[in-house]
């Protein structure tokens, strides 16, 4: 029995280490491992009609270089097209980011059948993912865990436009700027700004007090 894998990341040393750790499988089945180093090579390999629903599971680093043209700006840009051309694959995507709303958009959107952080697992866990993933099943590594849970309980608060106000935020925009981005009136900005003081269980404070806090616990 034929595995085929497509490893997505622009490090090929990372490849041949996740290509020795699989090869170690107990799934008693030949791995054929493709390999992605951008986001452009991914596009191009994913939609070659020669390649249609050809690969079981995909492994995709979140951090690529980009597909300008079609602005597929990281691995997570790149689902649609898994999605399309590859309808039964199974993904695992991969990060160095714990960044909590990077990781939210990952956790909410991704609909990926694994989710690891870099720092968060070694190489026996990495062919546990891959083995349960390939059988059907789902993995997380503990920090996605934690985060999971702690996200699905305040899915209000982090809804998109939320996440993108404290991005804002964050790069110093000034209410008058953050009406134009994100098309909202003064008071309901003012609104949601209560919304995250209220999360970050700020009494009274200002913006930066709300900046300060999101990246202390790594929202930004």
């Amino acid at each position: 029995m034929d595995i085929h894998v497509l490893i997505i990341d622009d490090h090929m040393p990372i490849i041949e280490g996740y290509k020795t750790i699989l090869s170690n499988n107990r799934l008693e089945a030949n791995l054929v491992v493709s390999e992605a180093l951008s986001a452009e090579n991914a596009y191009h390999i994913l939609t070659d009609s020669d390649n249609a629903n050809k690969f079981d599971v995909i492994i995709v680093d979140y951090t690529i270089p980009a597909f300008e043209e079609l602005q597929i700006q990281n691995g997570f840009d790149l689902l649609p097209f898994i999605r399309a051309k590859q309808t039964q694959a199974k993904i695992m995507i991969l990060t160095s980011h714990s960044e909590a709303l990077i990781l939210y958009k990952v956790i909410m959107e991704s609909r990926a059948e694994a989710i690891m952080i870099k720092s968060d697992f070694s190489s026996i866990e990495m062919l546990e993912a891959f083995e349960n993933v390939y059988r059907g099943g789902k993995f997380y590594t503990k920090t996605v865990l934690k985060l999971k849970e702690e996200l699905l309980h305040n899915y209000r608060i982090f809804d998109a436009t939320n996440r993108e106000l404290i991005k804002l935020l964050a790069k110093g925009y000034k209410t008058k700027n953050i009406m134009t981005e994100l098309k909202l009136s003064k008071s309901a900005i003012d609104k949601r700004k209560a919304q995250i003081r209220e999360f970050f269980e700020i009494e009274k404070g200002n913006d930066e007090d709300i900046i300060q806090l999101a990246k202390k616990k790594g929202y930004v």
